[in-house]
């Protein structure tokens, strides 16, 4: 019984709220009333949730509903965020790009044989097995999905490529 007069004094709080929030157009006349509407809300939605009726989102969601008219207000800032957001993904790549060492290893468009033994740090002969090894070492550490540059894994495969054409 207290599930069901819950569940009618949400739904009737709930239909109030947006009659006096978005039909309205004097905001101000009746603040008394949309506060004990928002409270008998909530108050009907913990009861539903607590019960189990209602999952908790659920209610949640259904007791913030009423303060998403004045939400909307914040949709002006979306192209300031969207900017911001930018501008700092592009000093994150700019930064991940630096953790090189600030050489590049590209000079002519094409990585030389020394260049790639280096990046490796491999002997001047090495074998297939160990140009392997040292690529799966050095990528397991420095691979974008664990923390590294895609600049660094680049690189790394690159010369792996180039000391393999080789052989």
């Amino acid at each position: 019984m207290l599930i069901v007069i819950a569940a009618l004094l949400a739904a009737t709080a709930f239909v109030v709220l947006v009659r006096l929030l978005w039909v309205s157009a004097r905001p101000g006349r009746y603040t008394t009333l949309i506060t004990v509407a928002a409270a008998a809300l909530v108050l009907g939605l913990a009861v539903l949730a607590a019960t189990g009726r209602l999952h908790w989102l659920a209610a949640l969601a259904a007791a913030l509903l009423p303060f998403l008219r004045r939400g909307i207000g914040l949709l002006r800032y979306l192209p300031w965020m969207r900017s911001l957001l930018g501008s700092l993904r592009q000093r994150a790549e700019a930064s991940r790009n630096q953790a090189g060492g600030g050489r590049s290893f590209r000079h002519n468009g094409a990585m030389s044989r020394a260049q790639a033994l280096e990046i490796l740090g491999l002997g001047s002969q090495p074998t297939r097995e160990e140009i392997l090894t040292a690529h799966r070492r050095l990528i397991q550490r420095l691979h974008p999905d664990r923390g590294g540059s895609k600049f660094l894994a680049q690189q790394l495969n690159e010369a792996k490529h180039r000391l393999l054409e080789e052989l």
